[in-house]
């Protein structure tokens, strides 16, 4: 709608900053320009020009800022006037995680959430572990689940142990590989493998070792997120490898076979219960971090490790 269009206008006006607005919406700076600029195309005008430090209105678009700043008052006053209860606050939660805890740890957790505090807005972001480090610096993330945390998380933020989850290889059932009895560390060697571009500590690691045993490996793929992992996976592309909770569905439907490598040592990593410890958890992250706690006792041997000052060595 041409309203929202200038309502988003409006919000990039007041931070002069594509990208800060989309953080702050819980979109991608692409979405917030393309809405922009269909505005432009609305009115045949050029609203705002590029700078070095973000945008900067042009006289056109400082005058619909003037105007449309008047016209969104008058339509949030004549709201309230026809619905005095829109002015009660409405409680908002926002939680994060990386890849793998949001496959499987976080769903749960809000949808317990969910039935509890129906009157309750949550937003669910998901990334890597820098990216969602750097959402509860920010305070766009309330509390989060982060997996192998960096050092500057763990000296600056609340760290909670949550849970451990086994790295794994795994191909598709028709690769040659899920054929054989043993897999030896020649035969995974000689696979092209497939890993997320910057991967994890754990996977870091067990290339690491392999190649310390003089293996020269085929990292014949990088890919952005966990499920295109699988996707080149299920293509026979090659050997992908992931925690196991992230492709523990796909291991029950037959879809994907775990591939058992006695010369490997177990690789693991930790994730943790992430969130500001400078300021006090609002109720509705409170009530979160309650629910988390539930699920981290049910699990088996939990372990509790609060205030971390060292590194994950898990």
């Amino acid at each position: 709608m041409l309203l929202d269009r200038i309502a988003l206008f409006v919000n990039v006006a007041k931070h002069q900053n594509l990208a800060k607005t989309a953080r702050g919406m819980h979109v991608s700076s692409s979405s917030v320009s393309q809405r922009l600029k269909s505005l432009e195309r609305d009115f045949g005008v050029k609203l705002y020009k590029r700078n070095k430090t973000g945008i900067e209105l042009t006289n056109e678009g400082r005058l619909l800022l003037t105007t449309a700043s008047q016209v969104l008052n008058q339509l949030d006053t004549l709201r309230k006037t026809l619905n005095p209860d829109s002015e009660k606050p409405v409680q908002r939660l926002s939680v994060g995680g990386t890849y793998n805890t949001s496959a499987k740890y976080l769903p749960s957790a809000i949808a317990t959430f969910q039935k509890i505090h129906p009157e309750i807005q949550v937003t669910f972001l998901t990334s890597h572990s820098r990216a969602v480090e750097n959402w509860i610096r920010d305070g766009e993330l309330d509390i989060a689940i982060v997996q192998s945390p960096s050092e500057s998380c763990i000296a600056e933020l609340y760290t909670e142990y949550f849970a451990k989850d086994n790295l794994a290889f795994f191909a598709c059932p028709g690769h040659p590989l899920t054929k054989k009895q043993k897999i030896s560390l020649e035969d995974l060697a000689n696979t092209p493998l497939i890993v997320r571009a910057g991967g994890t500590g754990a996977t870091q690691r067990i290339l690491t070792l392999l190649k310390s045993r003089s293996f020269n490996l085929n990292v014949a793929l990088r890919c952005a997120s966990p499920d295109a992992v699988k996707a080149a996976v299920r293509r026979k592309m090659g050997v992908g490898i992931l925690f196991h909770n992230l492709i523990e569905d796909d291991i029950r439907r037959k879809e994907l076979k775990i591939l058992r490598v006695p010369g490997l040592p177990r690789m693991s990593g930790n994730s943790y219960i992430v969130y500001d410890k400078t300021k006090p958890l609002k109720h509705p992250a409170a009530e979160f971090l309650a629910i988390l706690h539930d699920m981290k006792s049910r699990q088996k041997n939990p372990i509790v490790v609060r205030n971390l000052t060292g590194t994950d060595q898990s």
